[in-house]
């Protein structure tokens, strides 16, 4: 064990799942984690790192094939970084993620008791997704649109040869391969060298509306015949506008970049139950319609709105949740760091005429203790972070000033539990925890969580 060196083959049973999908198992008392093992697998494995306590290791050959184990939909699913757990029935995925929010408030949190309900699930777990980014690079004289393989800048998934995205929806499936013919008719123009000038496209769809949106993200504010180009996207499907984003770099937000509207209005309308919403290149929407619905009705269930209250939604976008809750409160205050996302915003409470909600620019970190501070704190404060989770500060001033009712919707288990776990030791109960599946086939899951101060 002790001299055990990197290329070195082990033979070993998988025993359970981490918290990004990997097979995780024990050779010689460490452990060892394999990407695209599942519990019950019998596998031999190279290993690829030795660390003090862990080993990882890349999966050559399953050996015995455990009994939750199936075939991906998905002939990339091994080399694409999209899905993670598609070679898992979807029943033991929704088992996989209710187990991993549990594990996650016990081990990180130090929560026990915490009453975590079922995941909520989807009827269809495929083609759900309404937004996509194709990273764009030169391939065999082509230039090719796709999904990077895990861990590197390499495409794993290429539309070309592969097709299909099965979580991707399928206009944008269709739209993608006729992109990648059109860039390749303008394949001289959008070349510096053998160097794409497009990082990536992403496209948007609205569902219930229909309207797309296809942002090019370049390196250079202009390039030969991007008009033409632009024209020629517009007859394309069914897209409504074409945005120019300038390429984003390492380690910055993407509402950093500057876009510019080469087609259309720069933005596309999407409706949620009866509220309508704008949405621009750089705005946060989430990209599940359907499990959307679901989430955001568990957080008017856990407001507990009776039309008397002041809301807070802090992290709160183009203003999603701010308006699902505006009518049955008193007020609402939405807020954002985003300029481009609060603009859509406010702009979305026009369009629905709510006029009980009112949105603010800044970091919440350094607005939220303001609005404690000087008496302002709400009856119910809604908090949507980003992965990372709310800055202590927030959580600080909320030991500092209770709130009757905490809202706290999180992507990541992980940062959920760490800062449920710093709350139910500065005054407040987590009362219950919704997990939502709002990314079926991969190992991401939503959760909505109810608190209240003590």
């Amino acid at each position: 064990m002790a001299g055990i060196q990197p290329g070195e083959q082990v033979v070993l049973e998988v025993e359970n799942l981490s918290h990004s999908g990997e097979g995780v198992g024990r050779w010689q008392g460490r452990v060892v984690f394999v990407p695209l093992a599942v519990p019950g697998d019998r596998v031999r494995a190279t290993v690829v790192e030795v660390k003090k306590k862990y080993l990882r290791a890349r999966l050559e050959e399953v050996l015995v094939p455990g009994p939750a184990r199936c075939r991906p939909r998905c002939l990339s699913f091994a080399r694409c970084g999209g899905c993670h757990v598609q070679h898992l029935p979807y029943d033991y995925q929704l088992q996989y993620k209710t187990r991993l929010v549990r594990d996650s408030l016990e081990r990180i949190g130090r929560l026990t008791g915490v009453k975590v309900l079922p995941i909520l699930g989807m009827d269809n777990p495929w083609h759900y997704r309404n937004k996509v980014r194709f990273h764009v690079a030169y391939r065999e004289g082509r230039l090719a649109l796709g999904l990077y393989a895990p861990g590197s800048h390499v495409l794993g998934h290429w539309m070309a040869r592969d097709a299909v995205c099965h979580i991707l929806d399928g206009e944008l499936n269709n739209l993608a391969l006729r992109i990648e013919c059109l860039l390749n008719k303008y394949r001289e123009s959008l070349l510096d060298g053998f160097k794409p000038l497009l990082s990536y496209v992403t496209l948007r769809k609205a569902v219930a509306t229909g309207e797309t949106m296809v942002v090019l993200a370049t390196t250079k504010d202009r390039w030969p015949r991007q008009e033409e180009l632009a024209g020629e996207l517009a007859g394309t499907g069914r897209v409504t506008t074409v945005v120019q984003q300038t390429a984003v770099l390492p380690g910055r937000e993407p509402d950093d970049g500057r876009t510019r509207t080469l087609y259309g209005r720069g933005y596309i309308t999407d409706r949620l139950g009866d509220l309508v919403f704008r949405i621009s290149a750089a705005s946060f929407y989430q990209v599940n319609p359907v499990q959307t619905r679901a989430l955001y009705e568990k957080v008017r269930e856990y407001a507990g709105l009776t039309g008397m209250e002041n809301v807070v939604d802090a992290y709160c976008g183009v203003g999603t949740i701010a308006l699902f809750l505006a009518r049955q409160a008193r007020e609402v205050l939405g807020v954002e760091v985003s300029p481009r996302a609060v603009a859509d915003a406010r702009q979305n409470a026009r369009l629905n005429n709510l006029n009980n909600v009112s949105f603010v620019r800044g970091a919440v970190e350094k607005l939220l203790p303001r609005l404690f501070d000087r008496g302002d704190g709400p009856d119910v404060l809604v908090l949507d972070p980003p992965r990372r989770g709310c800055h202590r500060s927030v959580l600080e001033a909320l030991a500092r000033y209770p709130v009757p009712r905490v809202v706290y919707v999180s992507c990541d288990p992980g940062t959920l539990a760490r800062d449920l776990g710093f709350l139910a030791g500065h005054g407040y109960r987590v009362v219950e925890v919704q997990p939502v599946d709002m990314f079926p086939q991969t190992y991401h899951v939503e959760c909505c969580c109810l608190l209240t101060s003590i």
